[in-house]
């Protein structure tokens, strides 16, 4: 699932600073559920954007390896994201590509949000964008259709997210992407009596077609959210001080400053397609920064 945003580069220099600066202006909220950024440098041919470790991999990796959640593992993983991106939209943030492959588990086993160069700042409630962004699977109806969109597109994408995590399948599926949008903006997300009645009104609740209509897209947001029956054994406050015991921890036993070492080295980076110009180089000065 590859994400793309329609009217700009995502690599352009723009679009890297913008990321930049979004991540920095999330480390500097210091919030337990947002990755934080530790520096950034450049070499003759690559930009590096230095992060927080997060050992337990992501979503994605996690369903596949452990099959469909409880609905309490879902719910925990659901209130991170929750409160994520109550501070993102908070400091006037769309994440605008929320998805299993941007949900991160950390060491002590808490999700992080992270990658924000689709993300959109300055973005208060009540504005609208019709920029269409995101991957596919997880795009609101009115971004398909390039309306108009608030930053109800996140809960929409959440919506998507807990459907994946409970049921180990995506609510609207298709053989390509004509058919796949047709079946967001038209079908009903398929449900199974094994689920509670507070999950099943969640997931339709975020799914909901009419973005006026959706939970969260209220100048509430996400206390719309929180205040929803399937959270109601959640302690928000205890939550946000991490208190909650996680439902999986990652084993990072056996993980040394070596370890990572070689790790990277094995990775290794992609060479360029072709030499960088000093002029394009120029485009990038001032990019290098340290938190400390």
């Amino acid at each position: 699932m590859q994400a793309a945003c329609s009217d700009s580069f995502i690599f352009s220099p723009p679009s890297v600073f913008k990321e930049k600066r979004i991540l920095q202006k999330v480390t500097s909220a210091e919030h337990p559920f947002l990755v934080s950024l530790y520096a950034t440098f450049q070499s003759e041919n690559h930009l590096f954007f230095v992060m927080k470790y997060l050992p337990g991999g992501d979503l994605c990796h996690l369903l596949e390896h452990q099959g469909a959640f409880e609905e309490s593992k879902a719910m925990f993983y659901t209130a991170c994201i929750v409160l994520g991106l109550e501070e993102l939209h908070r400091n006037n943030i769309v994440h605008r590509d929320l998805k299993l492959e941007n949900l991160m588990v950390d060491v002590h086993g808490y999700l992080k949000i992270v990658d924000f160069g689709l993300s959109k700042d300055g973005f208060r409630y009540g504005d609208r964008s019709k920029t269409r962004c995101g991957t596919n699977c997880y795009m609101a109806p009115e971004i398909i259709d390039e309306m108009a969109y608030s930053r109800a597109v996140d809960w929409w994408a959440l919506g998507v997210v807990l459907y994946v995590m409970i049921m180990f399948q995506f609510p609207f599926d298709a053989e390509d992407d004509m058919e796949l949008f047709e079946s967001i903006r038209n079908d009903k997300p398929a449900l199974t009596e094994e689920l509670s009645e507070e999950a099943q009104c969640l997931i339709l609740r975020l799914l909901e077609k009419n973005p006026c209509h959706r939970l969260g897209s209220s100048e509430a947001g996400a206390e719309e959210v929180k205040a929803h029956e399937f959270f109601e054994d959640i302690d928000w406050e205890e939550f946000l001080e991490r208190e909650q015991m996680p439902p999986f921890k990652p084993d990072v036993s056996g993980l040394t400053e070596s370890t990572r070492q070689s790790e990277c080295q094995a990775w290794g980076l992609m060479p360029p397609a072709e030499a960088i110009s000093p002029e394009a180089q120029e485009l990038f000065e001032g990019f290098d920064y340290s938190a400390e």
